[in-house]
Protein backbone atom coordinates (compact mmCIF):
# COMPACT_ATOMS: atom_id res chain seq x y z
CA UNK A 1 0.00 0.00 0.00
CA UNK A 2 1.25 3.45 -0.90
CA UNK A 3 1.14 5.97 1.95
CA UNK A 4 2.90 7.70 4.77
CA UNK A 5 1.37 5.99 7.80
CA UNK A 6 2.33 8.90 10.05
CA UNK A 7 -0.19 11.07 8.20
CA UNK A 8 -2.88 8.42 8.69
CA UNK A 9 -2.10 8.37 12.44
CA UNK A 10 -2.14 12.17 12.64
CA UNK A 11 -5.51 12.47 10.89
CA UNK A 12 -6.96 9.78 13.17
CA UNK A 13 -5.81 11.64 16.29
CA UNK A 14 -7.22 14.91 14.91
CA UNK A 15 -10.55 13.26 14.08
CA UNK A 16 -11.01 11.13 17.22
CA UNK A 17 -9.34 13.52 19.66
CA UNK A 18 -7.72 10.59 21.42
CA UNK A 19 -4.48 8.66 21.09
CA UNK A 20 -6.14 5.57 22.60
CA UNK A 21 -9.17 5.58 20.29
CA UNK A 22 -6.96 6.31 17.28
CA UNK A 23 -4.75 3.34 18.18
CA UNK A 24 -7.81 1.11 18.47
CA UNK A 25 -9.27 2.27 15.13
CA UNK A 26 -5.91 1.86 13.35
CA UNK A 27 -5.15 -1.50 14.96
CA UNK A 28 -1.88 -0.35 16.52
CA UNK A 29 -0.68 0.32 20.07
CA UNK A 30 -1.10 3.65 21.83
CA UNK A 31 2.71 4.02 22.15
CA UNK A 32 2.94 3.61 18.36
CA UNK A 33 0.50 6.49 17.94
CA UNK A 34 2.60 8.60 20.32
CA UNK A 35 5.80 7.74 18.44
CA UNK A 36 4.29 8.66 15.05
CA UNK A 37 2.99 11.98 16.37
CA UNK A 38 6.34 12.72 18.05
CA UNK A 39 8.15 12.07 14.75
CA UNK A 40 5.82 14.40 12.85
CA UNK A 41 6.31 17.09 15.49
CA UNK A 42 10.07 16.61 15.29
CA UNK A 43 9.91 17.05 11.51
CA UNK A 44 7.64 20.09 11.84
CA UNK A 45 9.95 21.63 14.44
CA UNK A 46 7.09 22.38 16.80
CA UNK A 47 3.99 20.94 18.44
CA UNK A 48 1.11 19.97 16.16
CA UNK A 49 -1.23 19.12 19.02
CA UNK A 50 -2.05 20.74 22.34
CA UNK A 51 -2.64 18.01 24.88
CA UNK A 52 -4.66 18.70 27.98
CA UNK A 53 -6.54 16.44 30.34
CA UNK A 54 -9.05 14.56 28.20
CA UNK A 55 -8.70 16.92 25.26
CA UNK A 56 -6.52 17.23 22.17
CA UNK A 57 -6.57 20.34 20.01
CA UNK A 58 -4.64 21.22 16.88
CA UNK A 59 -2.12 24.03 16.85
CA UNK A 60 -2.12 26.39 13.86
CA UNK A 61 0.58 24.28 12.23
CA UNK A 62 -1.40 21.14 13.11
CA UNK A 63 -4.47 22.58 11.34
CA UNK A 64 -2.35 23.31 8.29
CA UNK A 65 -0.88 19.81 8.28
CA UNK A 66 -4.33 18.26 8.67
CA UNK A 67 -5.55 20.11 5.59
CA UNK A 68 -2.65 18.76 3.52
CA UNK A 69 -2.70 15.30 5.12
CA UNK A 70 -6.34 14.75 4.16
CA UNK A 71 -5.60 15.66 0.55
CA UNK A 72 -2.44 13.54 0.44
CA UNK A 73 -4.20 10.52 1.93
CA UNK A 74 -7.09 10.97 -0.49
CA UNK A 75 -4.64 10.77 -3.40
CA UNK A 76 -2.81 7.81 -1.85
CA UNK A 77 -6.18 6.03 -1.61
CA UNK A 78 -6.94 6.86 -5.25
CA UNK A 79 -3.49 5.71 -6.40
CA UNK A 80 -3.91 2.45 -4.48
CA UNK A 81 -7.33 1.89 -6.05
CA UNK A 82 -6.03 2.50 -9.58
CA UNK A 83 -2.47 1.15 -9.47
CA UNK A 84 -2.31 -1.42 -6.69
CA UNK A 85 -5.84 -2.80 -6.34
CA UNK A 86 -7.04 -2.21 -9.90
CA UNK A 87 -10.51 -1.44 -8.56
CA UNK A 88 -10.78 1.91 -10.31
CA UNK A 89 -9.85 3.17 -13.74
CA UNK A 90 -7.73 6.27 -14.12
CA UNK A 91 -9.64 9.12 -15.76
CA UNK A 92 -8.95 9.87 -19.42
CA UNK A 93 -7.97 13.48 -20.16
CA UNK A 94 -9.81 15.63 -22.69
CA UNK A 95 -7.41 17.21 -25.17
CA UNK A 96 -8.20 20.73 -26.36
CA UNK A 97 -6.26 22.47 -29.15
CA UNK A 98 -5.81 26.17 -28.52
CA UNK A 99 -3.68 26.77 -31.60
CA UNK A 100 -1.43 24.67 -33.84
CA UNK A 101 1.03 22.93 -31.52
CA UNK A 102 -0.67 24.41 -28.42
CA UNK A 103 -2.76 21.71 -26.78
CA UNK A 104 -3.90 21.29 -23.22
CA UNK A 105 -5.18 18.21 -21.44
CA UNK A 106 -8.05 18.60 -18.99
CA UNK A 107 -8.85 15.90 -16.47
CA UNK A 108 -11.64 16.07 -13.91
CA UNK A 109 -11.26 13.69 -11.01
CA UNK A 110 -13.69 13.87 -8.11
CA UNK A 111 -14.48 17.51 -8.79
CA UNK A 112 -10.87 18.63 -9.19
CA UNK A 113 -9.79 20.00 -12.55
CA UNK A 114 -6.23 19.29 -13.65
CA UNK A 115 -4.78 21.24 -16.56
CA UNK A 116 -1.62 20.11 -18.32
CA UNK A 117 0.01 21.98 -21.19
CA UNK A 118 1.13 19.50 -23.84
Amino acid sequence: MLEDFRLRVFTAVAEYGSFTESAHKLGISQPAVSQNIAELERLAGEALLVRSRGNIALTDKGKLLLEYARKILYWYDRANAVVIDGTEKAPEPSIISLAPGKDIALTVLDGELTVKIL
